[in-house]
């Protein structure tokens, strides 16, 4: 986190997310940002936190619905009357149908029946919630005891613990002889996945790394980060051929074409962009997405690319013009 405070003049845009900054502001920003190293490291301190709440999950219980809101209740709250003796409720009922029980009476009734669905939904809802408690302790207790759960017991084949900060991103090699791992600590490493053996440390990103992706023939490595750059490098020895520079957000997805010609790139700014993986020079950019696209898939026969994003879309797209062939639209979220 930020050690020193950002410039008071500038705190209040630098809260701001980037599209809620007019164009003028957000160049004004940007040149401040490189003259300023407080403001610039403030800056990253909010888009980390903005990164840890959009990977919060959701909550995994949710309220059981009451019964009082349904009873068609009258604004006033009137507390109860008096019961009558059980004498002359029951003489009274033998007589003919009389007019309704004046307003008064009939909201006192109304309001004691609300009371009493609401303490026995409050009390039903504690022992739902204590009978689920006590079955999950039952089951997966029990199952953890003994062993005899779902699945049989399994038993971790090595463990690689060279990172010094989160795991974001993993990527096997063609040949599945080797792994690359990306890291919060802004290194990629790779290692032998027969033995855990590091072979190779790239520290080439200024920030978080979060996305990888292994060209087809094994030889180079394609890495994305929060320093807004996707940088290829050889896999074996880490020494890197270039870095792509034209996303202005956070990278976090990669896809190598299946003939190892291009690269295509997912960002915060909301576009796709496919570039050559041996000059890094773009061939276009997609921005069909109005929010993060946070993952992209690339055809097995090269020719269409699809995108998923945080504006609930899935989009597929032609992987050599840009041209948007579909949308699919049937997730909330």
């Amino acid at each position: 986190m930020s050690k020193q405070p950002p410039c008071p003049e500038w705190a209040d845009t630098l809260a701001l997310r980037p599209d809620d900054l007019s164009p003028a502001a957000r160049a004004a920003l940007t040149t401040h940002l490189q003259a300023c190293p407080a403001c610039a490291e403030a800056l990253a301190d909010y888009h980390f936190l903005d990164a840890l709440l959009y990977r919060l999950p959701e909550p995994a219980m949710k309220p059981l619905p009451r019964i009082s809101p349904l009873l068609a209740l009258d604004d006033e709250i009137v507390l109860e009357e008096p019961e009558e003796d059980h004498l002359e409720r029951d003489m009274r009922s033998m007589k003919p149908a009389q007019s309704p029980l004046p307003d008064r009476r009939r909201r006192a009734r109304q309001a004691r029946f609300a009371h009493m669905a609401s303490t026995f939904t409050s009390a039903l809802s504690g022992t739902l919630v204590a009978g689920l408690i006590l079955a999950m302790i039952f089951l997966f207790g029990t199952r953890y005891v003994t062993g005899r759960g779902p699945f049989p017991p399994v038993t971790a084949l090595l463990t690689y613990r060279n990172h010094s900060n989160s795991v974001s991103a993993l990527a096997w090699s063609p040949d599945g002889k080797y792994i690359a791992s990306a890291s919060w600590d802004k290194t990629v490493q790779v290692w032998d996945a027969s033995n855990g053996n590091l072979l190779v440390t790239y520290r080439g990103h200024s920030d978080f790394v979060d996305a990888l992706a292994w060209s087809y023939n094994g030889k180079y490595i394609a890495s994305a980060s929060w320093d807004h750059t996707v940088q290829v490098w050889n896999a074996s020895t880490g020494a890197r051929l270039f870095t792509y520079r034209r996303h202005m957000d956070f990278v976090d997805a990669l896809a190598w074409s299946p003939d190892g010609a291009y690269i295509a790139s997912a960002s915060w700014d909301k576009t796709v962009q496919v570039w050559s993986a041996s000059k890094g020079t773009p061939l276009f950019s997609y921005q069909g997405h109005s929010d993060i696209v946070n993952v992209l898939a690339w055809s097995p026969d090269g020719k269409h690319i699809a995108s998923g994003s945080r504006d609930k879309t899935v989009q597929v797209w032609d992987a050599h013009t840009g041209a948007h062939l579909s949308t699919y639209r049937g997730h909330s979220d």
